[in-house]
């Protein structure tokens, strides 16, 4: 089977188990969306109205983000234990197959989760403020930074998840940044609206950055590094987790090859 063959029955395999799956992941983004909704109304309440038509599309591509930077972490990072106790790992292997792109693509249910999220924060922030929340002034910009933060959550989920293969522990007790980087991260809020101890946390921060690219595609809002340096930056950011992802899975399935797998989180 040619290469393009193969990425084509992942993409299917993927799409069809999306499908299959549709109303939870729909039940899962209203879900989101509840819990974002403190979030939402918290910017609201102490925003100045004479602020909002900035700041509501800057909030509404913020709940766009959180789900595309957090559902990976389920899907794949918390996948691997699926993934071996179920024994695809071994039919893959047989098969040639690569584990990085299979789980990779389980990557494609968050698109479906965030849209969920998003048509019922674009219903309720048109009601409440009677502004359009999807503005987008630039939606080259707007697209690039959404893409690397599901490009990055996506990478980040794969260390996850081969780290969880590696050390045997469930994924999700491997992971703890999720909702630290949304709020202290540069995700919820501009960088240079952020307290000065915590511009330095986002700055360190991958996401931040294709976010900052993100909000001046929505309003035009500038980046903090200017928006030449945010684009090198997130794409030096995303390298490096793809470095990252090479060594941790090289290392991982070497192990799994030597010395075999065992049931992740199973005593």
């Amino acid at each position: 089977m040619s290469v393009k063959a193969r990425l084509y029955a992942l993409v299917w395999l993927h799409l069809v188990r999306t499908s299959r799956f549709t109303l939870s992941l729909v039940n899962w983004g209203v879900v989101e969306f509840l819990w974002l909704s403190i979030y939402i109304l918290g910017v609201l309440s102490f925003a100045d109205p004479s602020e909002y038509a900035t700041i509501v599309p800057m909030v509404f591509w913020a709940v766009a983000a959180f789900g595309l930077m957090s559902t990976p972490v389920w899907t794949i990072g918390d996948w691997m234990k699926y993934y071996v106790n179920e024994g695809i790992l071994e039919e893959n292997e047989l098969c040639n197959v690569s584990h990085t792109l299979f789980l990779a693509l389980r990557a494609l249910p968050s698109i479906v989760l965030t849209l969920a999220s998003l048509g019922i924060a674009w219903l309720f922030l048109r009601e409440v403020t009677g502004l359009n929340p999807a503005r987008a002034e630039e939606p080259l910009f707007l697209l690039f930074g959404l893409s690397f933060i599901l490009l990055q959550a996506t990478l980040y989920s794969l260390i996850i998840a081969f780290l969880s293969l590696y050390t045997e522990a469930p994924g999700p007790l491997l992971d703890f940044m999720n909702l630290l980087l949304f709020v202290a991260g540069g995700v919820a809020a501009p960088i240079d609206r952020l307290p000065e101890p915590l511009k330095i946390v986002a700055v360190i921060a991958p996401y931040s950055h294709p976010a900052e690219v993100m909000r001046y595609g929505s309003v035009g809002y500038a980046p903090y590094l200017g928006l030449t340096a945010e684009i090198i930056v997130t794409i030096a950011y995303t390298s490096l987790l793809a470095l990252t992802v090479a060594a941790v899975s090289r290392a991982s399935l070497r192990k799994a090859r030597v010395e075999g797998v065992k049931g992740i989180g199973r005593t």
